[in-house]
C-alpha cells in the first residue's frame, strides 16, 4: 500500500513538473523583490551570505528578473518538461508494477484455501525423489564418441596436475620451509 502513494506522489511530482515547463510563466512580472520585500525604483537591496555583504539596485534587480525570466522562455522550460516527463513516466510505470503486484497478491493464483488436514488440488512440483528412470535405448551417457578423438576419463587419473618449475623444490614437511 505504501508502495502505491509514493509512486502515485512521484507520478503527480513529475505531471506538476511538466506544466510548469509547458504554462509556466517564463515573463518577468514587473515585481522586484528584496527577500519578502517589494523594491521601488531607487530602492537597494542588501544580501548577506556567508559574512559578506553585497549591494543591489531596483534597477539591477529588474534586470536580473528579465535575464532568467529569458532563460526559462529560452531552454529552461523544455528542461523543466524533460524532467518532469521522465519521473512521471517512471513512477508511473513503478506505479502499474505495484497495482498489480497487489492485485495478484491477493488473489491466490485461483486456488482455493486448503485447511488442515486437507490435500491440495495442485500435485506439487518437480520429480518425485527415489524413482529410477531407465536409459532409452540407442542414446548414451555423455557425448557421443567422435573418429579420431580419444574420450579421457573424467577426471584425469593425475588431477590436471602440472609438472613444477624449473628449480622448484618440494616441500619435505606440512610445516617446513
Amino acid at each position: 500500500m505504501k508502495s502505491v502513494v509514493w509512486w502515485s506522489i512521484g507520478a503527480l511530482f513529475g505531471l506538476a513538473l511538466m506544466a510548469l515547463g509547458l504554462f509556466g510563466s517564463g515573463s518577468a512580472s514587473g515585481t522586484v523583490l528584496c527577500g519578502s520585500e517589494h523594491m521601488k525604483p531607487g530602492d537597494t537591496c542588501e544580501r548577506t551570505q556567508y559574512g559578506l555583504t553585497a549591494t543591489e539596485t531596483y534597477e539591477e534587480k529588474l534586470q536580473e528578473s528579465v535575464a532568467d525570466a529569458k532563460t526559462f522562455e529560452g531552454g529552461g522550460r523544455w528542461v523543466t518538461f524533460g524532467i518532469g516527463t521522465a519521473i512521471a513516466g517512471a513512477c508511473g510505470w513503478r506505479l502499474v508494477v505495484a497495482i498489480r503486484r497487489r492485485a495478484n497478491r491477493g488473489s491466490g493464483a485461483g486456488v482455493a484455501p486448503v485447511g488442515p488436514g486437507e490435500q491440495s488440488a495442485f500435485a506439487p512440483q518437480g520429480f518425485p525423489a527415489g524413482q529410477n528412470f531407465q536409459q532409452q535405448p540407442g542414446m548414451q551417457q555423455g557425448f557421443p564418441h567422435q573418429p579420431g578423438f580419444q574420450q579421457q576419463e573424467f577426471p584425469p587419473p593425475q588431477g590436471f596436475q602440472q609438472p613444477p618449475p624449473p628449480g622448484y623444490q618440494q616441500p619435505q614437511g606440512p610445516y617446513q620451509q
